[in-house]
């Protein structure tokens, strides 16, 4: 601008004496801005480099608990940069972070973790297998949690406690579903009350079509309330704890219902466990087995077994003693 202000924006189209821009607010926010021409001093176009460049530029680093497909799909998105560009000025950039990628994934691939900002070797993780296990279950819920997620936080909680049983985290963790469950149920009871007006208004849509993109549209309502009621079927058959709950199928909305309340009464008369910590167990039962005769490890395992840990984590510590596997 002439008062030596800069806009940074997309320039939409010229109206009368003014410039239509499109600035962008906040990442989720545009808004439209009329900018007289005559107090523009000039326009500068960023290069298709630079704008690419930014779709890419958060690439590296990684996120925690990236898996290796994770990794291979942002190496290839890196790599397919420099050969759209291959003359951007922001490719060795590319080029390091690329190799920063691959370095990690090289450690993924090899059994080692990313968490938080700490990648855990292979060694180190086997060593605190059943510590970080909980560690990240419990960060990944309550990351859904966050989100307003419900559904992913209770089948995340299900699965923590199918696979670890009681970690140290436990009681935090189950007094933080209840509150999930109490909002889920709301948003189910919600959905149930309103599922009538929302028929209603779906068809009072369809009315007002043309003929044509009515047939259409009903088809299309068809197919998708077909894959509903299928899955449904499908994961009440297999007994699933959570299912899947949809705005227009009441019969899913029920069934929602029906485990909120099952699982509620569960957790509020669920009696808490004998104060062991299974990741210092787990972790000292680790240590113990690196020495001893065959007859001293067994011992150790019968002990992990008496302790109730997970069998998953016993079998674990049956590799490390070299013993058959059960």
């Amino acid at each position: 601008m002439k008062n030596g202000e800069k806009l940074e924006g997309n320039v939409l189209r010229e109206e009368g004496d003014d410039y239509v821009v499109e600035i962008q607010v906040t990442t989720s926010i545009r808004d439209e801005k009329l900018i007289p021409r005559a107090e523009v001093l000039k326009i500068e176009k960023v290069p298709e480099f630079e704008k690419a460049f930014t779709a890419i530029v958060d690439l590296c680093p990684a996120p925690e608990l990236l898996s290796v497909e994770g990794y291979e799909e942002r190496i290839n998105k890196l790599r397919g940069y420099i050969e759209a560009f291959p003359k951007s000025p922001k490719n060795p950039k590319v080029v390091v972070m690329i190799k920063t990628l691959e370095e990690e994934m090289a450690l993924i691939k090899g059994g080692a973790v990313k968490f938080g900002e700490e990648i855990i070797s292979a060694e180190n993780y086997e060593a605190n297998a059943y510590g970080y296990d909980a560690l990240i279950a419990e960060k990944r819920i309550r990351v859904s949690v966050t989100k307003r997620d419900f559904l992913g936080a209770l089948r995340g909680f299900d699965s923590y406690e199918t696979s670890l049983g009681s970690p140290e985290g436990y009681a935090g963790l189950s007094s933080l579903m209840v509150q999930v469950l109490e909002a889920y149920r709301v948003s189910i009871e919600e959905s149930l009350a309103g599922i009538e007006g929302r028929v209603a208004a779906r068809m009072s849509g369809l009315a007002r079509m043309s003929p044509k993109d009515r047939t259409k549209s009903l088809r299309a309502i068809d197919t998708e309330l077909s894959q509903v009621e299928e899955r449904f079927l499908q994961e009440k058959s297999g007994q699933m704890k959570w299912i899947t709950p949809h705005a227009f199928h009441k019969e899913s909305l029920e069934e929602a219902q029906r485990q909120v309340t099952t699982e509620m009464t569960r957790l509020e008369q669920r009696e808490p466990e004998p104060g062991v910590l299974p990741a210092e167990f787990y972790r000292s039962a680790w240590a113990k087995l690196e020495v001893g005769t065959d007859e001293d490890k067994e011992l150790v395992l019968e002990d992990a077994k008496a302790k109730k840990l997970p069998e998953s984590y016993l079998a674990k510590l049956r590799v490390r003693a070299g013993l058959p596997q059960e």
